[in-house]
């Protein structure tokens, strides 16, 4: 739009009159020119629809408000030159029709990118979550990695664009696809799943993504404790062991921005403390804990009795020594919070 005012106010001031064989050339050429891109256009967001396989594409690619803004600007952009045409309105009647032209042709870009969205975020995000069910069903883990590679970029992308809505559904539906394929004992799917839940929710925190953030601890305790139970391995890490680290990252880093309307960090506390329980080997998700106490104490001292309380429950099966034993090196990266941890341990021996 900036553009179009900016070409009508150039044209009107430096070239206020048109030659009248030069203006009906240039008019005839706008009309010709844009009906052939409105017809591009269409055919273009036809196929799209098309290729989604849905009964609701046309109303979600078609007739969405922006499509038919933009299909009715071309139609006025095609029409205004045969109307010029026939009363010679010479003077801004041509400059008026070269605007509506530039402001059509400089529209396309944010309208390609608008299709390019709903085609990824509410269909694409759609279709991808029936395939790997699909997958999961048919015993195909090599599918279901595929599918879980594609909920990942688009995942990643909806962080970096700001839409949480799409940001929490795609969450949601790797969740999903995630406690299924620890069901079936798949540990590679399964690491995949956590791996990218870990690092959405860590960039959601990271963005202020509340509910996004809550959901993607709750997805990791769901799944860590599926894995847990079932002792699942990968070609890389175990995907319990990712889980635990995904949920001490969010915990954290959620407490050091001071997140407290999702309650995102007792949500990855109670993860750590029941992921940890299905563990032989305790020591990764208590040490998380211990982390979290540190952060809660520097940050939000409100949750002090949440995560305590939390620490108690896997103190009554491993016992206090061990307890406090597993707390060494838990915030080696946070020199800053020696002292916020020594006092959250203060405060959990006097409970």
């Amino acid at each position: 739009m900036i553009i179009a005012i900016a070409v009508f106010l150039i044209l009107y001031c430096c070239y206020p009159d048109t030659e009248q064989d030069n203006a009906r050339y240039i008019l005839s050429a706008i009309s010709q020119g844009l009906a052939a891109i409105l017809a591009l256009v269409f055919t273009i967001t036809l196929v799209v629809s098309q290729m989604t396989r849905r009964y609701t594409a046309m109303d979600k690619i078609i007739f969405r408000p922006e499509t038919i803004i933009l299909m009715s600007i071309f139609g006025i952009g095609v029409v205004t030159p045969l109307l010029v045409l026939k009363f010679g309105f010479w003077g801004w009647g041509v400059n008026f029709s070269i605007a509506i032209a530039s402001f059509c042709v400089f529209s396309l870009l944010p309208f390609l990118k608008g299709v390019n969205r709903v085609l990824k975020y509410e269909i694409g995000v759609e279709n991808l979550l029936e395939e790997s069910m699909k997958a999961i069903n048919l015993g195909d883990e090599a599918g279901t990695d595929g599918r879980i590679g594609e909920l990942t970029e688009i995942g990643k992308g909806a962080v970096k664009e700001s839409c949480e809505r799409v940001v929490v559904k795609i969450i949601r539906y790797l969740s999903q696809i995630g406690k299924k394929s620890a069901e079936k004992g798949w540990g590679n799917a399964t690491f995949w799943v956590v791996d990218t839940l870990k690092d959405i929710g860590v960039d959601s925190v990271g963005r202020r993504f509340e509910e996004a953030s809550f959901f993607a601890a709750t997805g990791l305790n769901d799944i860590g404790v599926a894995a847990a139970k079932n002792r699942l391995k990968s070609v890389l890490l175990e995907p319990s062991a990712v889980a635990i680290a995904g949920l001490k990252d969010i915990g954290s880093k959620a407490a050091e921005k001071g997140l407290k309307k999702w309650d995102i960090t007792i949500r990855a506390a109670e993860g750590l403390r029941d992921i940890g329980m299905q563990l032989e080997d305790k020591y990764l998700a208590i040490n998380g804990l211990w982390c979290l106490g540190a952060f809660v104490k520097e940050y939000i001292p409100d949750l002090f009795d949440d995560v305590i309380k939390n620490l108690k429950e896997i103190e009554e099966v491993i016992g206090r020594d061990l307890l406090m034993a597993y707390e060494k090196g838990c915030i080696s990266d946070h020199p800053n919070l020696n002292s916020a941890l020594e006092e959250f341990k203060r405060r959990y021996n006097e409970g």
